[in-house]
């Protein structure tokens, strides 16, 4: 137990949490573009994409895929490495969601929301460790009805939208987190900013992601459907929404730190 406590105290000290939401933000954004640009080398041909890994006919996870990119170790890193050090921020954010003396429903949303942001990493991280590749492994050792990967990335779409929807309703119940906690001067139009991506933007790409035909690239469903029934561009919609407001609340939460450390 005493380990345990040493281990949270660690990961929450207010250095250790500034450092991480710097790294998830960097890592995240700069393994999500590498792993575009590498996968540009895919060579085309029958048994690949017609002209390269191409985002409105390959899914987030096919970068992931050693058929059609030369390195799919880069985005399973980048998730796995984003998701471990988004936990010390996803724990700092339980104190920026509760004050001294609140009542017990705010305490209860915040506690939630926090519980949602952390299975939503754990569910990327292992995204990352069950790639396609090893999803298709897992599929047969371990049949359970359902592909792997998917689950697992069902899990994080799933819980990201909810600690998204959660946390941005607060900014609206509770004013003073934005504005007193954290201390934006312009905290009205980062409130609407949020509102609009969690509450409109991420839900609408994510009920169309999941009702669209799932389809892969071997289909060739772009010769048959109309493209708002691709599903690959609304799961990149999803996932930049999602980490619109997950690298927001990286830059946030170093913000918050900054009032905090002695100048």
């Amino acid at each position: 137990m005493k380990f345990l406590k040493n281990f949270i105290d660690f990961i929450t000290d207010l250095k250790v949490v500034k450092f991480s939401a710097i790294g998830a933000v960097i890592i995240w954004i700069g393994g999500v573009l590498m792993a575009l640009l590498i996968g540009q080398l895919d060579p085309a041909g029958p048994s690949h994409d017609p002209a390269g890994f191409n985002p409105a006919i390959n899914y987030v996870s096919d970068l992931g895929n050693q058929d059609l990119t030369p390195m799919p170790i880069i985005i399973n890193w980048a998730m796995m490495n984003t998701a471990l050090l988004s936990i010390p921020v996803a724990l700092y954010w339980r104190r920026i969601l509760i004050v001294d003396n609140i009542k017990l429903l705010r305490k209860l949303l915040a506690n939630v929301s926090v519980l949602c942001l952390l299975i939503g990493m754990i569910g990327l991280f292992f995204v990352g460790v069950i790639s396609e590749d090893v999803g298709d492994v897992w599929d047969k050792l371990f049949p359970i009805g359902y592909f792997w990967h998917d689950l697992v990335a069902d899990i994080a779409f799933g819980f990201l939208l909810l600690a998204g929807i959660l946390i941005s309703t607060q900014f609206i119940i509770y004013p003073d987190i934005l504005e007193e906690t954290i201390g934006l001067t312009h905290a009205k139009k980062i409130r609407i900013i949020y509102i609009i991506n969690a509450w409109v933007l991420t839900p609408i790409f994510y009920y169309m992601f999941y009702t669209v035909p799932y389809l892969w690239y071997t289909d060739r469903f772009w010769t048959f459907l109309p493209w708002w029934q691709w599903a690959p561009v609304w799961e990149w919609l999803l996932m930049f929404s999602q980490s619109l407001w997950l690298v927001s609340a990286c830059v946030l939460t170093e913000k918050r730190i900054n009032r905090e450390l002695p100048k």
